[in-house]
């Protein structure tokens, strides 16, 4: 007698963009994937042409009419990473067309939680292992980010440039590229021995888990750390170096610097710690004990 197990089918709706990677939505492709999903994906134009055959629907963000989603495509969810730029009332004005809403910002699902909304669900950001890996070799970088600069959104009256700015002028400078997805940004994070952040706002953003799976130390800006989740994620000065202000930033370069076996106690920590708790397949498979979603053993 054998015992076949049916694996979960999802149906993903993403962006269809110009290179593998560039759409966040690819990440969460791997994690289904690497959940023991069978994922099919279906660009955002080929909406109305969805078959009414998989065991989760799961949106990337809202770049289309939800109007176009046929009303038998259930469960439906959508997740969006930028509901801290976007703002709660969007979100709360769109949750009718979805089952559930998962939103990366704690901060905001706890705002729309408390207004009365039921569907919402908190779902941190991850790193996926297929990309953001270790590659075990020298790093000649000191002091890196990857990522956009961003002058106009401020957290404590001052923007991500701003910081930038303060890091240029300083003893340690900072190398930065912009625009590079997937092996490219793999390859470069294992270039670099401390990856800087500052999140915009008050989201963790995805760069400390993804940093932490490349071997990296994670510099992050701690503000709104005891609204966001983060101490529920991760643990300063175990799993990543928080600062603040400009002197705070100051003081733990130096600090770093200074002492090059707690940077390897960090790298290590951090990044067996995010690739036992917080990859992509880790959050699929919250999200499907979440709505209740089981694999089916079938006797033959």
């Amino acid at each position: 007698m054998n015992h076949l197990v049916h694996k979960i089918k999802v149906a993903l709706i993403n962006s269809s963009l110009d290179e593998p990677y560039h759409s966040y939505g690819d990440h969460w492709r791997d994690g289904f994937e690497d959940a023991g999903c069978e994922v099919t994906v279906f660009p955002y134009e080929k909406i109305p042409l969805i078959p009414p055959r998989y065991d989760l629907y799961f949106f990337v963000e809202i770049r289309y009419d939800c109007n176009s989603i046929a009303y038998y495509l259930n469960p439906r969810v959508l997740y969006s990473w930028d509901s801290h730029v976007v703002g709660t009332e969007y979100y709360a004005a769109q949750s009718k067309y979805f089952d559930k809403v998962l939103l990366a910002s704690k901060i905001d699902v706890d705002v729309l939680n408390a207004k009365g909304f039921k569907n919402f669900l908190w779902i941190p950001e991850a790193c996926n292992p297929r990309v953001h890996r270790n590659m075990r070799h020298e790093r000649p970088i000191n002091l890196g980010l990857l990522g956009c600069t961003n002058g106009t959104l401020t957290k404590r009256g001052k923007t991500r440039n701003d910081f930038l700015e303060h890091l240029d002028k300083s003893p340690y400078g900072l190398y930065r590229i912009e625009g590079i997805y997937g092996e490219q940004y793999a390859i470069e994070q294992n270039k670099i021995k401390i990856m800087f952040d500052r999140t915009i706002t008050h989201n963790i953003g995805t760069r400390i888990f993804e940093s932490s799976a490349a071997g990296c130390v994670p510099l992050w800006s701690a503000d709104f750390r005891k609204e966001n989740g983060i101490d529920d994620l991760l643990t300063a000065g175990v799993h990543y170096v928080p600062y603040e202000s400009f002197e705070d930033l100051d003081k733990a370069l130096e600090n770093l610097f200074n002492n090059p076996d707690k940077m390897n106690y960090i790298t290590k920590t951090a990044e067996k710690h995010v690739l036992n708790n917080h990859t992509y397949a880790h959050r699929v498979w919250q999200i499907l004990d979440n709505l209740g979603i089981k694999t089916i053993k079938i006797v033959t």
